[in-house]
């Protein structure tokens, strides 16, 4: 209960313009009078509360009793404050039709508050029958909370009296029922207690001993614990949500599965339904504003080097641009940010050309296939040297020409090619390191 209300509320109650697209090629223009009065009245909800702390007790109000009422107190047509109502004393008053009209509050003392209908903010939860009240998963828990709390009284009183044996104590036929109640206390003074641990029970005139079992104070840890993971169960949360570090899961649980199964199932239901009521109460009919909306302050878990690594495979793989990775960190927009690229090991190609670059490889491609060169591609081509071609100054097919004038010639241009590259060479003693 406690752990879903302080994962919805952990980032705050924050203001969001809705035309917003998220991609950093928008800026959010400046906030009307109407916004700005909105989040002081979000910053200063009462005197006593912060506005995490009053939600935190809406929040709990729904998963224990299955609704929530926020009292508006108005300064003319302006909500100026917020405030809890108790949920077990306040009641909505409805028509035939369903549609609730005013409410009543009616305390353990018999004090009477009412309100109207625009004075509460009513929330609830599903019920199996459609209706003004909702249905907390308390009420499907009931029977292990119940459980839970004889299961920790029982052990409570074993540890109080230090965890005694049961015993059986045979009295002889001719001792008295007053002898038998004096024994008896004797025994809880002396014996019960975390103070008498140890000490020996002494008895005479015949009296008779026989332990029937010992305290089993392992299996009262095991039946609340069986209790608390139902009752976890019932609530929707993970076990390490609720400080319960599962056996071989020292590092909490299942893991990034678990957490999101627990913020999408478990926490994003009650965050909408809360959410939908202060959008429609306050920011819509209060203050009649349509372009900008409430939501609960996005608060990121994963660690920073997964989170870096997540947006740096989004940059190389196109599915964002520059200026909206710069928009995800707080960065302003830079020229040419909003083309989208792809980066491989090699090359970095803009989305915008790929069909070319796609051409340009099947061109390659069928050319090495045919034998023939690759054609031309700008800035990747090679300018080659003729005297490279072993072929080259060879007559073409189908002249006759001696094989070894061919040979000779190829042999002339290596001897040629080499003494060039000797006489680039420095001489032995100039060479590097000698």
């Amino acid at each position: 209960m406690q752990s879903i209300a302080r994962t919805i509320t952990s980032g705050g109650l924050v203001t969001d313009w809705t035309a917003d697209t998220g991609e950093g090629d928008q800026t959010a223009p400046d906030k009307p009078p109407p916004v700005v009065a909105l989040e002081a009245l979000i910053a200063y909800c009462n005197p006593q509360q912060n506005i995490r702390q009053l939600l935190r007790n809406a929040i709990a109000d729904l998963q224990v009793f299955g609704d929530a009422y926020i009292e508006v107190a108005w300064w003319g047509s302006l909500p100026v404050a917020l405030y809890n109502l108790d949920s077990p004393t306040t009641t909505p008053i409805a028509d035939v039709h369903g549609a609730v009209t005013a409410y009543v509050q009616v305390t353990d003392f018999g004090q009477r508050a009412d309100f109207e209908s625009r004075e509460v903010i009513h929330i609830s939860l599903d019920s199996a029958r459609p209706g003004v009240l909702g249905v907390s998963p308390m009420q499907a828990a009931l029977g292990p909370v119940t459980s839970w709390l004889f299961a920790a009284g029982t052990g409570k009183e074993e540890f109080r009296k230090g965890l005694p044996p049961n015993i059986h104590a045979d009295f002889p036929a001719a001792a008295g029922e007053k002898d038998m109640r004096l024994w008896r206390d004797q025994y809880s003074s002396k014996n019960l207690g975390a103070r008498n641990i140890g000490a020996p029970i002494i008895t005479k005139g015949g009296v008779g001993l026989k332990e029937l079992q010992t305290g089993k104070i392992a299996d009262v840890i095991a039946g609340k614990n069986q209790c608390r993971d139902e009752i976890l169960s019932t609530f929707g949360v993970p076990p390490a949500k609720a400080g319960v570090i599962e056996s071989g899961n020292l590092g909490g649980g299942t893991g990034e599965s678990q957490d999101k199964t627990y913020r999408v199932d478990t926490c994003g239901p009650v965050a909408e339904l809360v959410l939908e009521k202060f959008n429609f109460h306050i920011t819509i009919q209060a203050f009649h504003i349509t372009d900008w909306t409430l939501k609960f302050g996005e608060v990121d878990y994963r660690d920073s080097v997964i989170v870096e690594n997540i947006r740096d495979q989004r940059l190389r793989n196109g599915s964002w641009t520059l200026n909206k990775y710069r928009a995800e960190i707080g960065e302003p927009p830079v020229p040419g940010g909003d083309d989208a690229i792809l980066v491989d090991r090699q090359n970095l190609v803009l989305w915008a050309q790929m069909g070319d670059m796609s051409q340009a490889n099947i061109n390659a491609k069928n050319s090495r296939g045919q034998g023939g060169q690759t054609p031309g591609i700008p800035g990747l081509v090679k300018d080659s040297d003729p005297s490279d071609d072993p072929n080259a100054g060879t007559p073409p097919a189908g002249k006759d020409a001696p094989a070894e004038s061919l040979r000779a010639d190829q042999i002339a241009r290596y001897q040629a090619r080499l003494q060039e590259a000797l006489g680039r060479m420095p001489p032995i003693g100039q060479q590097e390191g000698k």
